[in-house]
């Protein structure tokens, strides 16, 4: 019995030792003396940020300083500023991205729920440009979510775009996809 119970114990841990002995040898340091490291997951190399974020490697520098922002606009509450995070309209679909994407996140700042935000969109009713108006130009005093979001991972994934995990002030795991960031 006792034989038993050992070499299940050996099953079960021997994978798990092997597993962290393969990311400890992972892990190195990188320039500009910023105590980084970079593992290697399924393939994809990852820099861990100093706050413990994992940025999966290509992932411009310039382009996560903006999803901090853009993900600290969130939690804060401050529409001027995720307005703020967002690239230069070129066309339609930039048009309704962020319009979405505004929406999604202080719709409630104005009352616009997502079946009244959606239907506006899918009719093109004449509802949909004083939306429009008041999400893209609309003034809210800042309302902190006290959520506590906190970025885990960043990385690229084929048909998501720049996909974001995070954590909540209850350990939750959230995932935000932004196609067009």
């Amino acid at each position: 019995m006792r034989k038993n119970i050992v070499s299940i114990l050996l099953l079960i841990l021997f994978p798990m030792l092997i597993a962290c002995n393969s990311c400890a040898g992972n892990q190195k340091k990188i320039e500009n003396n910023k105590e980084k490291s970079v593992i290697t997951i399924d393939g994809a190399e990852y820099t861990i940020l100093p706050n413990g974020t994992m940025v999966e490697a290509g992932i411009p520098e310039d382009m996560v300083n903006m999803i901090f922002k853009r993900i600290e606009a969130i939690e804060n509450g401050d529409i001027a500023a995720f307005r703020s995070t967002l690239g230069e309209m070129q066309d339609g679909v930039d048009y309704y991205y962020q319009l979405g994407l505004i929406s999604a996140y202080f719709g409630d700042f104005f009352d616009i729920d997502y079946d009244t935000f959606y239907d506006a969109v899918a009719t093109g009713s004449e509802d949909l440009p004083k939306i429009a108006e008041k999400l893209f130009t609309g003034e809210h005093p800042l309302k902190s979510r006290n959520t506590g979001l906190s970025i885990k991972k960043l990385e690229i994934k084929s048909g998501s775009g720049l996909v974001v995990t995070l954590t909540d002030n209850k350990n939750k795991e959230i995932i935000y996809n932004f196609l067009y960031y």
